[in-house]
């Protein structure tokens, strides 16, 4: 009984994800040129209007993390294309990205306040032509000297450096 209940709770939850023509449009992402995702990964890091190896982004600067659903052990090109955008949201996450569940004590010393503070702008993107394009998030680390009291998400003129002129950011 316990079993059952929980399942409807779950297809509860999933019936209010966007996804079918009926689902409101948030605006949309035009992307201008190819872009490459890397070998090995289902993720590419955009900062500065370049993509940025996983391990070279300057974190306390805005940076966006466009995502598709499949990973390959070769670059797999996404074609130029306008992605409607299904949904916007918003998180305060103490983590900027991690590709596994593994639990992580993130702090300083001995106190209980977290090293990183990443407030995420997350785009839930869609294309009939490219559906494993799923998913675009802009971010920060705020937690920075002197930062703490004026924390925020980042502005869309901040994602739209950050993404650069090979795509077109426009929201509703």
């Amino acid at each position: 009984m316990i079993r059952m209940l929980f399942v409807l709770l779950l297809l509860a939850g999933c019936a209010g994800i966007p996804g079918g023509a009926a689902a409101p449009e948030a605006g949309s992402l035009t992307l201008l040129q190819a872009l490459a995702i890397p070998p090995a990964s289902a993720t590419l890091r955009l900062q500065y209007g370049q993509p940025v190896a996983r391990n070279a982004v300057k974190e306390q600067d805005p940076f966006c993390v466009f995502e598709i659903a499949t990973v390959s052990d070769s670059p797999q090109i996404v074609h130029p294309d306008t992605f409607r955008i299904l949904r916007i949201g918003h998180s305060i996450d103490h983590i900027a990205s991690l590709p596994y569940a593994v639990p992580i004590r993130v702090g300083r010393g001995g106190d209980s306040m977290p090293s990183q503070i990443y407030y995420k702008t997350w785009f839930w993107l869609h294309s009939a032509q490219q559906p494993r394009v799923r998913l675009l998030t802009c971010m920060s680390n705020q937690y920075m000297p002197g930062v703490y009291p004026f924390m925020r998400h980042l502005t869309l003129p901040e994602m739209r450096a950050a993404l650069g002129a090979d795509f077109h950011l426009e929201l509703r």
